[in-house]
């Protein structure tokens, strides 16, 4: 009987027995959950001492593999320097692939990135990234980005 090393490492982390969970995760190396799930437990500091680096290798690791959370986690790391230096280009690389989903997350941070002018983007990309995220689900980080931009006047 094969173990199931993400599911181990999730009860484990269900029960707050962060360690345990790390070492489960570890052992699945091959399933790319586990990889989410160590790029979680570096990012909040739980079992591990808290390592951004750590975080955003493993949330690259599982981006790359289709984890869509790790595609959103991966971009923002890139986009804030977190743990790694400052990239727009890798972020707008790994936010794309959410995109391409429909995460809104990832549209708002692209969109962001775009109407700074980086990664290639456009300010018309950018809000036509927000327009998409207002008209489906609001919310106030989108707004904040269309306002701050003024995307509103880009045609």
């Amino acid at each position: 009987m094969e173990i199931d090393f993400y599911n181990a490492g999730m009860n484990a982390y269900s029960a707050r027995r962060f360690e345990e969970a790390h070492d489960w995760f570890v052992k699945g190396e091959e399933d790319p959950r586990c990889f989410y799930a160590l790029g979680t437990l570096y990012y909040n500091g739980q079992g591990v001492i808290r390592n951004f680096t750590q975080s955003t290798m493993y949330y690259s690791k599982a981006a790359e593999a289709g984890i869509l959370p790790a595609q959103v986690s991966a971009g923002f790391a890139y986009a804030n320097a977190m743990g790694v230096p400052e990239d727009f280009d890798k972020a707008a690389y790994y936010l794309k692939m959410a995109v391409a989903q429909g995460e809104a997350a990832a549209k708002i941070t692209l969109a962001e990135i775009y109407a700074k002018g980086f990664a290639g983007g456009s300010r018309k990309e950018a809000a036509v990234l927000i327009r998409e995220v207002l008209a489906s689900t609001g919310g106030e980080e989108a707004y904040d980005v269309y306002t701050r931009y003024d995307l509103g006047n880009v045609k």
